[in-house]
């Protein structure tokens, strides 16, 4: 709820309202407070009321006994003339509704009220306290013998008038307590109000309404739910005579349930009320946030999606509301700069920015649309891939800017050309890649399209003011006969080219499934080497190398590889395979540790002069993995310092190809360096086969030259053979560099080649390669 603006804006009104039906609440409860305070003061004020009219009366009550025993008509209670005196006097005066005197024996004759005969009133304490006290005395709440109803009933000591001493009777009035119950009903009590008068006892001699059960109030002052379910406030006031008596007690209980109801129906309305004004807010506030925010809101965020999903984007469509019009309308200008800003970049992407034409991104994207819509039944495609021939020496010998121009002569020559062809693209490097379907698509057809490319690029090139002639090798794949998706199809046509370049470059060759499994056998071929490594299945054998006197103290360690399943395999089958993969490294690092070991053991067993020439790829000098600190430490021997004396040869003499002084770039250069101030001596193997010249011997400090076995396999008088060997070994003797011939496998060979001078001789004639074991058990000096 809370991650949408729609839920956030409702909840912030639900935060807005919560408070004003909080402030309802707390009125309400406010209010009910005030009411029952109310209440409280109706029933503490009516109690004060009635308790101050009883105190009123009984004041008056005194005053009033005090003045009617000054009469000389009450001298004798037993006469006529008093009984005429009270009976006249009564009707002035409403609060009473007797006045009797008693003599001094209690015996009542005068009274306002006809007696059928005397009452002996002398068992009523308060009278005889009067008389026998002489001061005014009360009863109490009592029921009044004459008139039989509850009264209070107030009695005055009568003296005699001529003897202060003497009492003559006791004058009394009878106050009724209906003026309570009047008191009451003009007061207008909120209805189910009680109230009693309780005598001293606790006992209830009047109640209100008339015949109402007493039940006394577990609380006072504090609003208790009695029996009957009404809650009520019960205030009591008692009425004290002079001595500390309590002579009746007012209790008043006063309803609350019908005010709080009038509360409660009134707060009532106001929240219904409220609520109505809320849920007609929040109607309006729905339909703004709809139509003004969440309409126009979706219609961004719809936009806002095709923009992501890079779908064409719709016309502007107004809302209404002038912010988000303006929005809106900035937004698709936005969309609009940024599909074109996108379509620029992919543009550019997918462009060459040598040759101008398509690159390799953009023939993949239009090699797999055009494959997802073949039919795979009868559909038909071809993909012609050239390499050209021998380029990098004209980047080496010309120069960069003279490959780049040809390769801008190249590509504006093959678009332009009507070759009709789907896609024309600059794969990298000296590198293009065409496409072709529909009726093209013929076997010879393509074949000959492939022809006319080559044709096409032979034609010479003005750069410079000098024509420079260049030839391609090309390779052809067949969908689907060839391959039937993006990669197998690539992989194909460009194992093609490499079988054109294989071929002697210069022509076309088609791809055949024999490339293929050649290629499976080389992939299956690398799985095996980096088994072998791991389970141990190379070792060394050792051919001794001999000085001119017979001697061997030189070995070169050669690598076997016996397969668990296949038996010995020669390092002419794998080593092509262990550099394309990288895994020589390894290979590399192992022959090294291997040869150190059966160093120890051959100086041991023949001196300290003993050497064991290693072959060392190009990648072991290059490796970046581990660096070439850690490559020079491998080969150390001896003390197994880096920079010791140059002087002190090293037991590991470093073999390398022709072709590595050819690719040699500064940080091969380095490396030999190092391997010169470390006294590791480097030999050129195989020499006579590559392109090597005498500039790149002489640039570089070459301890030995190794001569073919190509040479000396032919070696006799009369042969060229003869006279070039000789050539070589004087010339590298001029350059102060030894010699070693390779491959001789007769007498003869070892003759003539010791006449022309050379140092060391290494073949079949003095050993095969041997195992360590007879490596140590080979003769030290050895007839030549």
């Amino acid at each position: 709820m809370f991650n949408t603006l729609k839920g956030r804006l409702y909840f912030l009104a639900i935060l807005i309202i919560f408070p004003c039906y909080l402030f309802i609440y707390e009125s309400f409860g406010y209010s009910r407070n005030i009411v029952k305070e109310e209440v409280r003061k109706v029933a503490d004020i009516v109690s004060y009321q009635v308790a101050d009219i009883q105190e009123h009366l009984v004041q008056s009550a005194y005053v009033f006994l005090s003045n009617l025993t000054a009469s000389p008509k009450l001298q004798d209670p037993d006469s006529d003339e008093c009984r005429q005196f009270l009976v006249e006097l009564l009707p002035l005066y409403d609060y009473y509704v007797n006045i009797g005197v008693p003599n001094r024996n209690g015996i009542l004759t005068c009274n306002s009220m006809p007696l059928s005969e005397a009452i002996d009133v002398s068992d009523r304490s308060y009278i005889r306290e009067a008389i026998s006290g002489q001061y005014f005395t009360t009863s109490g709440v009592q029921v009044d013998r004459v008139t039989g109803v509850p009264t209070v009933n107030f009695a005055y000591p009568v003296f005699n008038l001529q003897n202060s001493n003497d009492i003559v009777g006791a004058a009394v009035v009878v106050i009724s307590l209906d003026w309570w119950s009047s008191f009451l009903e003009r007061s207008q009590l909120p209805p189910d109000s009680v109230a009693y008068i309780l005598d001293a006892n606790d006992q209830p001699v009047v109640t209100y309404p008339a015949g109402n059960q007493y039940v006394p109030p577990a609380l006072l002052n504090r609003f208790w739910r009695g029996e009957d379910g009404v809650s009520r406030v019960f205030h009591k006031r008692q009425i004290i005579d002079e001595k500390g008596n309590v002579q009746l007690t007012f209790l008043t209980g006063i309803a609350v349930d019908s005010a709080l109801s009038a509360v409660n129906k009134r707060y009532i309305m106001i929240t219904a009320v409220f609520s109505v004004l809320i849920l007609f807010m929040l109607i309006l506030l729905h339909f703004f946030l709809t139509n003004s925010l969440l309409k126009p809101l979706n219609v961004l965020t719809d936009l806002v999606i095709r923009l992501g999903r890079n779908e064409k984007m719709p016309t502007n469509r107004p809302i209404g509301v002038q912010e988000m019009d303006y929005l809106q309308q900035h937004f698709l200008e936005m969309a609009s700069l940024k599909q074109k800003a996108e379509q620029d970049i992919i543009d550019q992407a997918q462009t060459d920015r040598l040759t101008g034409i398509s690159n390799r991104e953009a023939f993949s994207q239009v090699l797999a649309d055009t494959l997802a819509q073949v039919d795979p039944q009868h559909g038909k495609l071809a993909v012609i891939l050239l390499d050209l021939d021998n380029f990098k020496e004209i980047n080496d010998t010309r120069g960069h800017e003279v490959g780049d121009a040809i390769l801008q002569q190249i590509a504006e020559r093959i678009t332009q050309y009507p070759f009709h062809a789907k896609s024309i693209s600059r794969q990298g490097g000296d590198e293009f890649v065409f496409l072709f379907d529909g009726q093209q698509v013929d076997l010879s057809q393509v074949l000959k399209l492939a022809e006319s490319i080559q044709s096409l690029i032979k034609q010479p090139y003005s750069v410079l003011n000098d024509n420079v002639m260049v030839s391609a090798s090309c390779g052809v794949a067949v969908y689907p006969d060839d391959g039937r998706d993006s990669r197998a199809l690539m992989g194909a046509v460009d194992q093609a080219m490499y079988h054109a370049k294989a071929s002697g470059r210069d022509c076309v060759k088609r791809f055949d499934w024999k490339l293929k499994q050649a290629l499976l056998d080389k992939v299956e071929l690398i799985k095996d080497i980096n088994k072998a490594l791991k389970n141990d299945e190379f070792f060394l054998v050792y051919q001794p190398i001999v000085d001119r006197e017979g001697k061997a103290l030189k070995f070169e360690a050669l690598i076997r590889w016996n397969h668990p399943e296949k038996g010995l395999i020669s390092p002419d089958e794998f080593i092509s395979a262990a550099e394309e993969s990288g895994l020589i490294v390894d290979i590399g690092g192992w022959v090294i540790q291997e040869a150190k070991a059966a160093l120890s053991k051959l100086q041991v067993a023949r001196g300290p002069d003993v050497q064991i020439g290693v072959n060392v790829s190009p990648l072991q000098l290059l490796n970046r993995r581990e660096g070439a600190d850690v490559f020079l430490s491998s080969l150390i021997t001896g003390s197994g310092e880096l920079n010791r004396s140059a002087d002190e040869k090293n037991g590991l003499v470093v073999e390398i190809t022709e072709n590595l002084l050819m690719e040699m770039d500064e940080r091969t250069r380095q490396v030999l360096m190092d391997f010169r101030k470390n006294g590791i001596q480097v030999a050129l193997d195989d020499f006579g086969t590559g392109y090597s010249s005498l500039a790149y011997i002489m640039n570089y400090d070459i301890d030995f030259l190794k001569i073919d076995r190509s040479f000396v396999q032919t070696l006799s008088p009369e042969s060229s053979s003869s006279s070039l060997c000789e050539a070589i070994i004087n010339m590298a003797h001029k350059l102060k560099i030894m010699v070693v011939a390779e491959g001789v496998e007769t007498k003869q060979q070892a003759d003539l080649l010791l006449q022309y001078g050379c140092d060391f001789l290494q073949g079949y004639y003095f050993a095969k390669p041997l195992r360590l074991e007879e490596a140590l058990l080979y003769p030290i000096q050895k007839e030549i």
